[in-house]
């Protein structure tokens, strides 16, 4: 069990490490390519990979009823998800888009006390997830102002709607995750069914005008189909079906530190003490997280050691 935890947690690292510097190859991408075709285009090769990895392993199609709600799921997470946030983005400035979309954590502990299913909570996960929020609203203090913009709220709207969509689009993935479903055909069905998507959607919302498919842009394609998409979504799977939905989530806490830290290395932008201690309490948020949960899982371990659950009497 211990190994397990260990490969998922590292799968966890990776999608928070890959999907940081995806911010940085999305905004070299869409400068030639519109955004909805871009992300079409990135996530149906990406598609054709997992296929690809499926059908050569010797991979058997299971039956429609252990396939279908990765289909839902793919709508959500892709075309719902990512596709809708790349065209809102165009509404709101980039550092508002980022703070509504590090929500997500806190969408999975409302939708769960709404539906009063899935994990369960306690104050050491509730604590964790708005400290997390907290450290990144710090990076990005000088953007909350503009939620009282009304020329934002269009777009605030729609990235709002996205982020919802990416989670209960995770929720669902998590909750119907099946032994009987490889993990690279249901990160196929999912990036495959959002991929076709956004394809439809393209010709709506897309401007191809200044569309040029060009060494910059085709180079970003490249690094966003495998590592953002085939290696990391395979981990973000993974990492899934092995660990509580709430702290996979935090990974949207620490993708925006990594996107920073990277314009710092990259475009030369700036990087100061208060970003250092965003970092700090976000991982401290993230460590709380993982205690609660911890926690919840030793208790009945605890509880399994007693006597009388064990089927053990004393004497009086």
């Amino acid at each position: 069990m211990q190994n397990t935890n260990t490969k998922a947690y590292i799968a966890l690292a990776i999608i928070c490490v890959t999907w940081g510097t995806t911010f940085l190859a999305t905004r070299v991408g869409i400068q030639s390519i519109p955004p909805i075709l871009f992300g079409a285009i990135r996530q149906t090769l990406a598609a054709l990979f997992f296929f690809t990895v499926f059908f050569i392993r010797g991979g058997v199609l299971p039956k429609w009823k252990d396939m279908r709600m990765q289909v839902v799921a793919g709508l959500l997470m892709i075309a719902l998800g990512n596709g809708v946030v790349a065209w809102g983005i165009k509404y709101v400035s980039s550092g508002l888009a980022t703070i509504i979309c590090s929500m997500m954590p806190i969408w999975v502990i409302l939708i769960n006390l709404v539906s009063n299913s899935g994990e369960k909570l306690n104050w050491k996960i509730g604590l964790g997830t708005l400290m997390g929020f907290t450290g990144l609203a710090l990076i990005f203090r000088d953007h909350l102002t503009e939620l009282q913009n009304k020329e934002y709220l269009f777009g605030i709207i729609v990235i709002v709607f996205a982020s919802i969509s990416w989670t209960l689009g995770t929720m669902i993935a998590k909750k119907n995750f099946s032994e009987k479903v490889n993990p690279f055909l249901s990160s196929g069905i999912q990036t495959l069914t959002g991929g076709l998507l956004l394809f439809v959607f393209s010709p709506f919302v897309d401007n191809y005008e200044h569309l040029k498919f060009n060494q910059n842009a085709l180079l970003a394609l490249a690094y966003l189909v495998i590592l953002g998409s085939a290696v990391s979504y395979t981990c973000y799977s993974y990492a899934l079906s092995k660990l509580p939905t709430s702290v996979v989530a935090m990974y949207a806490y620490i993708n925006p530190v990594i996107a920073v830290i990277m314009g710092w290395l990259i475009l030369d932008e700036k990087l100061n003490s208060v970003i250092g201690i965003s970092a700090a309490i976000i991982l401290t948020g993230l460590y709380l997280v993982n205690q609660g949960f911890k926690a919840q899982t030793v208790k009945p371990n605890q509880e399994s050691l007693k006597p009388e659950m064990a089927g053990i009497k004393y004497e009086e």
